[in-house]
């Protein structure tokens, strides 16, 4: 839950340095990333250089190299050498969502056994870092906590010593789990719900407890996992 190619950006560094004006490329592909986010740019959009380039305040250039990222991430889809928006379906976004929950608990489950103090040290900084956000719902919150938790997964993917494990998680977690939520359905990001579930799974790799800390982890992927559009519109009616 991922910046550059988020699941690939350094585990204790956001995608892009602060303090230093961002590249052309990089501030093209945060801005237009953030607009599909926040959803000024809707699923099925057609992603053109021209308007993207005076969107970001580019050239065409920079444009096209953060397209090719965030077509690689699963962000837009090529048609016709065309791109657009991606529009995920409800299923689609469940065999995500079960993926994830199988492929990172295991994940867990094996860090338990390897992580450092070193690395709990640094899951509970990232836990400290969400916890000044939490109950926010403001655009910049939200990208904060986007980028602090595909962190703190990172590392613990980082913790299984695994070069198997990491080349098999890396396409699983490209698409941030609160977004494909928000392709979906109507539904805010429970920052304050997430980040007690990381303190759980952090208590379980402090134990260097396999099994707790696996299923600490497919729970709290599974717990974001959405209901149908309709059923989540009847349960706000009820």
């Amino acid at each position: 839950m991922n910046g550059g190619k988020q699941a690939s950006a350094s585990p204790d560094q956001p995608s892009s340095g602060r303090g230093t004006a961002p590249r052309p490329v990089e501030r093209a592909y945060e801005g237009i990333r953030r607009a599909i986010l926040f959803g000024e740019l809707k699923p099925g959009d057609h992603l053109s250089e021209e308007m993207l380039a005076a969107m970001t305040g580019t050239s065409r250039t920079p444009v096209r190299e953060a397209l090719r990222r965030l077509a690689v991430e699963g962000l837009a889809t090529v048609i016709n050498r065309h791109r657009f928006v991606t529009e995920f379906s409800y299923e689609e976004v469940v065999v995500i969502f079960d993926i994830r929950a199988k492929l990172e608990g295991y994940a867990a489950s094996v860090a338990a056994q390897h992580i450092t103090a070193e690395e709990l040290s640094r899951l509970e900084r990232k836990i400290a870092e969400i916890a000044e956000i939490e109950g926010q719902q403001t655009p910049d919150a939200v990208e904060r906590f986007l980028n602090l938790n595909a962190q703190f997964h990172a590392l613990i993917i980082e913790a299984t010593r695994s070069r198997q494990l990491r080349q098999l998680t890396e396409p699983a977690v490209a698409l941030p789990l609160v977004l494909l939520k928000q392709f979906v359905m109507e539904q805010n990001v429970d920052i304050t719900r997430s980040n007690r579930q990381h303190r759980d799974i952090h208590d379980a790799l402090s134990q260097h407890n396999s099994e707790c800390a696996g299923l600490a982890m497919s729970g709290h992927i599974l717990s974001a996992k959405p209901k149908p559009r309709d059923s989540y519109r009847g349960s706000r009616k009820a």
